[in-house]
Parts: C-alpha cells; structure tokens; sequence
C-alpha cells in the first residue's frame, strides 16, 4: 500500500511536470489512510471490501397506515454486564437516564399446551422474574398489539402499538439488582421473559410487515424475522401439544362452541373449508389467510405445527429454541425444569425449592372443556387422520419420530 501512494505522486508529478503541492498533499493523505487501516484492523473490511447490500427494502417511505418498520430499524447494543438485554435510555438534555430492557427468552407457543404452568414454574426461580403483562406473562404485541387488534379484530392503525411500547413490560426494578463480580465490577444475573403463545402460528397480518408484498399469495417476512433482528440471541421455548387434543382445548378456550357434538359438527366444516381453499392455494397461503381463518368454526389452522415452525427455523438455528411435547412435561415436570434452567443458563437451586415447585398445583385449566367433556371418538378418530401426515412432516422436519405422537396414541384407537 505504501508503494501504491509513492507510485500515485510519481504519476501525479510526471502528468503535470513537477511535485507541486497538491501532489505531496495528496500522496501524504494516501499514506495517512494506510497506517490508519493497519493501526486499526477492525476498520479494514470497510477499506478494503464492500459493505453488503441490507437483507430488507428499507428505502420505501413509511406508509401511515402500516406499523413500525422493525427490519429497518438500527440494532440496539446491550449492556455487558446485565445478562438480560438492556440499554440504558438518556433523556434529551442528559441529565438522567433509565434502564430499559427487553425479554431474554420468549415461550412462544403454542395455545393450550401448558405454556402458563412452565411460565409460573420458571419465574419461581430467583434469577427469573415475570413482567408486567396479563398474568405477568403475556404481552400480546408481536401478533395482536403491533397491528392495533386482538385476535381477529380489524387493525386499527390508531392503535399500532412500538417496540418502545413493549419495552414498557419489562421495566421491571430487579433487573437493576447488582451482585459484585470477583474483580471488584458490577453485574445483573436477573433475567425476564414472556409467553405469548399466539406467536407461534397467528401471522394473518402478515401484509401490513412493510417488506411483504401485500399482493402476493403468501408472505415471506414474518413474527420470527422480526423478532430475530431485534433480539438475535433470545432464548425460544415451545410447547407442542397432540395436535388433535389441543385443538379440542382451544375451541372452548376461545369459546367457540359448547359441546362435543358442536366440536364435531365445526370440525367436519373447518376440514371442508381449509380443503377448498387448497383447490386454489398453498397450505402455507391458507392458514395465513386472515378472511379464512377468522371465519372457520375452529382454530383449526394453529394445529399445522410443521408450516408454523418451518418459519421460525428459517430465521433463528434449531439449537436457539428448546422444544418440549406437553405429554413428557406433564409426565416428569421436575427433570424438563432442569432441562429448561440448563437452556437459560441460570443457576442450580436446592432440591427443596425444586420439589416445591415442580409440585405446584396445575396453573391453568379450561373450565369450559372441563364442563363439556371429553371429545367423541368419532372426532377424534378424524381428526387424527386428518393430521397424520402433518405430524409426519413435523417429525422429519425435527428428525424425531416421538413427533407424531404414535405413543400416545398406541392403544387408544
């Protein structure tokens, strides 16, 4: 490089006859600009290799009636010593500050499968505290509060809801409880989370995400791809429940019939439906479809694990999301805790508090499932048939066979 800028006042004087000044300046310059590279190394891919073009369309205009654009916002830097994600906020004038923070890991589905039992349990650890949210759990703001709706309630742009808005869950004052490292410096081993199971399969408003297009059949940014550039490292948790029995409990946790024979009648019209928009769409295309879904008679479109989470392992790595079956949790609670703990990198607790809490009562149940009964055979038989090959697709997709749920079925048909 040096040679390069002595070659450069060479050429430079040799054009115009003699090394005026603008020559000397221009190859002192050259030469200031070299022993800056080397000096500093981590500036040397900006000299000497091009910046990579950004991943989303950030160069359209904010349109008004469409939420904030995450994808285009610049990603925040945490501070070092809180092991949850936090930033300190200054105000305009510098004369005070606040600490803000955002989840450190996020149980993110699915509906009915025990998410509000794990939730209570892992918060009973000293290092884990809930947050501000219903239950001290749920924030409702990547599917529903972003977009100004809940459930399948028209978007009202009035009420779009920001990052700065769900930052205000956690603003939780223990997470500013300092310990005292062994060199003498200060740290938060405290962390916080949500559940908000609804993440998982509810992305019908996928066409207000600015770098969808809102013509197109299906999209191609979603719920993960956002949270993953907001919170690239978070530790993601599911549960995956029998898809069929699931299913039973979230029709009358949303309350859309009364009885086993409703449960029946919807079933066989959800089945219908679904099958005639695939005449003319994708799956995939389908059970994003917003008219389609808010008008089936069951959720029966939040039970397609396979299309759901193929989303979010194409945004963050198989290893970043811990995945449970509901059946093995309820089986040995005490030992998918520890599994869990492990997961967060927290801290042992002494086996006393463990007992104490895999042992707590059941957090959650459906009252209205509990008064109407178990689901009729005949249901259940359809049901599973219907789900048979995408529980086989959910099992290839995970290479785990345990995901189709054949044990549990053994003996039950």
């Amino acid at each position: 490089m040096f040679k390069f800028c002595v070659k450069c006042k060479r050429v430079f004087c040799h054009r115009f006859g003699k090394c005026n000044s603008t020559a000397i300046v221009c190859a002192t310059l050259c030469v200031l600009v070299v022993v800056h590279v080397y000096l500093y190394p981590a500036h040397r891919n900006n000299f000497f290799r091009p910046r990579q073009a950004h991943k989303y369309l950030c160069d359209v205009q904010q349109k008004r009636h469409l939420p904030e654009n995450i994808l285009c916002k610049e990603k925040r830097r945490f501070l070092p010593n809180f092991k949850n994600p936090c930033w300190y906020e200054f105000s305009k004038n510098s004369t005070y500050n606040r600490l803000r923070c955002l989840p450190y890991f996020h149980i993110f589905g699915v509906c009915k499968s025990g998410t509000t039992d794990l939730f209570h349990r892992l918060t009973q650890h000293p290092q884990i505290v809930g947050n501000r949210g219903m239950m001290g759990k749920e924030t409702w703001f990547w599917s529903w509060h972003r977009y100004g709706t809940e459930g399948f309630v028209k978007a009202n742009p009035k009420r779009f809801r920001t990052l700065e808005n769900f930052a205000d869950f956690f603003q939780i004052p223990k997470l500013s409880d300092f310990k005292m490292s062994p060199n003498g410096s200060r740290y938060s081993d405290i962390i916080t989370g949500h559940g908000d199971p609804m993440d998982f399969w509810d992305h019908s408003l996928w066409w207000l995400i600015p770098q969808n297009d809102q013509n197109a059949s299906e999209p191609t940014v979603l719920t993960p791809h956002l949270i993953q550039h907001v919170l690239p490292d978070i530790k993601l948790i599911l549960m995956l429940r029998d898809p069929v029995e699931r299913l039973y409990s979230h029709y009358y946790h949303l309350g859309y019939g009364a009885t086993p024979e409703d449960f029946h009648v919807d079933v066989a019209a959800s089945i219908r439906y679904l099958d005639q928009c695939l005449t003319r769409a994708s799956l995939r295309s389908c059970v994003y479809n917003r008219t389609l879904c808010a008008n089936l008679p069951t959720p029966l479109f939040s039970s397609f694990y396979d299309v759901h989470l193929a989303n979010w392992l194409d945004a963050f790595p198989r290893h970043q999301i811990h995945i449970i079956r509901t059946e093995d949790y309820s089986k040995n609670i005490k030992q998918h805790l520890l599994q869990i703990y492990s997961f967060l990198n927290v801290g042992d607790i002494d086996e006393k508090t463990l007992n104490k809490i895999s042992n707590t009562t059941k957090k959650y149940k459906t009252a209205r499932k509990e008064k109407a009964g178990p689901m009729l055979n005949r249901t259940r038989r359809m049901l599973r048939n219907y789900f048979r090959e995408p529980m086989k697709k959910l099992s290839s997709l995970l290479k785990d066979e345990k995901y189709t749920w054949a044990d549990v079925y053994n003996g039950q048909d």
